[in-house]
């Protein structure tokens, strides 16, 4: 009898040790500058390089400290396997890898791109750079082509567009199917990298029919592919009836054909965010994983666009999620436990870095008699981003002028991760309730970034200032200050 209970004890102690093993990759990133050269005119962000684990939509965001030595980063997984995207300087450009429980990985950019290599293990030669192996180069989507042209494509060069995206897929499979029958690339990322191709592909071509593809909803295998789970998303957008509601913005600051600025009331159409996540909801089309994933989608999206609605739907989406940590993860996130300061109207409230509060009212009275230089931005918005050097180098010259930054985010971790990453360590604060706030709502923060300019007797002298990297702010600046 000792003896089976020895045994039994043993089994369980073995059986409880090997469910907690930690699963690791270790990912060494070499020296480079790669991460902090300029593109399209923006600094890279950290959206860089991303992963996502098997049988898992969540994305984890890496950015790694390598621009003055070697940088190692330990990945403490779940799953025994993760997809891996790690972009180019080309936008077109990117390198995607499946990487392993105990993989040990060198990334180096001695050729100007990430180059792959597993130093404990064997790979089949096209596993792991693939893309550049095969001097691969996706054609221009239409988002870059208006970043790089300052304008869509016109109907000629839509259809070669179309053309050029058909080839590209085909070449590009003919090839795939000749590596994998000499037996040079594996069966897995064969299917990876076709896969994560032809949904890229189905989503970027605006012809897509995407009700043909409907037996597709329902393969979860795929979800930890990034391709596929836009795919879902677009089939939700471009196949259902969804809702739309009109918001009217008024002086809305538009270009002109000869470069000049002209203010506009115009109308925008929106997407009812909360009528796509009722209908995903009670839709049969989709795998149970696609399925959270796409009412995950739709909560963050309710998140910033109804927050005071948003203890409703975490409690529907609870019913399809067991993901504990992920749930609350997102509740610290959007804040969900004071639900009464969003609702609040009569002020901005705001919570810094460490969640203590205060309001922009109370900012303003305890500052009077100097100028106030307001920034709204969010982690999200990269000319806002782009525009802080010139900020921090006015600053510098007008020490004398309080600068106090705003963010409109609705993800407080994200505010809190860009606020460290762009060193704004003075007069940095979170709005608590962008959407009810009298005061915002009379200033229409429609678009960021916004700058506005406080007088040294508290109130609003200009609602929408020039930006830091403007001759015509020093002008007001100097104006005010001689004013005073």
């Amino acid at each position: 009898m000792r003896i089976y209970l020895l045994l039994t004890t043993l089994f369980v102690t073995q059986l409880f040790s090997a469910q907690n093993v930690t699963k690791k990759i270790t990912l060494i990133f070499k020296k480079s500058n790669y991460h902090f050269e300029e593109t399209s005119g923006f600094k890279r962000m950290n959206s860089l390089i991303n992963y996502s684990e098997f049988n898992s939509y969540k994305e984890t965001y890496l950015s790694p400290n390598n621009k003055e030595k070697n940088d190692t980063i330990e990945l403490n997984i779940e799953s025994d396997k993760i997809f891996l995207i790690h972009n180019w300087k080309e936008l077109n450009k990117s390198s995607r890898v499946i990487l392993y429980t105990n993989d040990i990985v060198e990334i180096d950019y001695e050729n100007g791109y990430p180059n792959f290599k597993i130093v404990n293990r064997e790979v089949k030669p096209y596993d792991l750079n693939l893309e550049k192996q095969l001097n691969l180069s996706f054609p221009i989507d239409n988002y870059v082509f208006f970043q790089n042209n300052k304008r869509s494509r016109n109907s000629k060069e839509e259809k070669e567009y179309k053309i050029e995206l058909d080839n590209f897929l085909k070449n590009f499979k003919e090839k795939l199917d000749l590596l994998l029958q000499t037996g040079e690339i594996s069966k897995e990322t064969y299917e990876c990298q076709v896969n994560s191709t032809t949904f890229y592909v189905l989503n970027t071509d605006t012809d897509t029919n995407f009700d043909e593809y409907k037996k597709d909803l329902n393969k979860p295998d795929m979800i930890w592919l990034k391709p596929y789970r836009f795919f879902l998303e677009s089939y939700v957008k471009k196949e259902f009836k969804i809702k739309k509601y009109e918001k009217k913005l008024k002086d809305v600051e538009l270009k002109t054909a000869n470069n000049k600025t002209k203010t506009k009331d115009i109308s925008m159409q929106y997407e009812d965010h909360e009528d796509s996540f009722l209908q995903i909801k009670q839709s049969d089309l989709f795998s149970a994983k696609a399925k959270e994933y796409l009412l995950y989608v739709y909560l963050n999206r309710i998140a910033k666009s109804e927050p005071q609605k948003l203890s409703t739907y975490i409690a529907i989406f609870k019913k399809y999620s067991n993901d504990t940590k992920l749930i609350e993860g997102f509740e610290n996130a959007f804040l969900v436990d004071i639900e009464a300061l969003k609702q609040n109207t009569s002020e901005v409230i705001l919570y810094d870095e460490n969640k203590k509060a205060t309001t922009l009212s109370a900012i303003i009275e305890a500052n009077k008699g100097k100028i106030i230089y307001i920034d709204f931005w969010a982690s999200w918005c990269a000319p806002c981003r782009a525009a802080l050097p010139s900020s921090r180098k006015l600053h510098a010259e007008y020490t004398n002028v309080l600068f106090l930054y705003l963010s409109t985010d609705s993800n407080f971790e994200a505010w809190k991760k860009a606020n460290q990453y762009e060193k704004i360590t003075e007069n940095s604060y979170f709005i608590i309730n962008p959407k009810t706030s009298e005061y915002l709502k009379k200033l229409a923060i429609d678009f960021i970034p916004r700058y506005v300019l406080i007088n040294s007797n508290g109130e609003i002298s200009n609602p929408k200032a020039a930006s830091p990297d403007s001759e015509k702010i020093k002008q007001e600046f100097n104006s005010l200050l001689l004013s005073k």
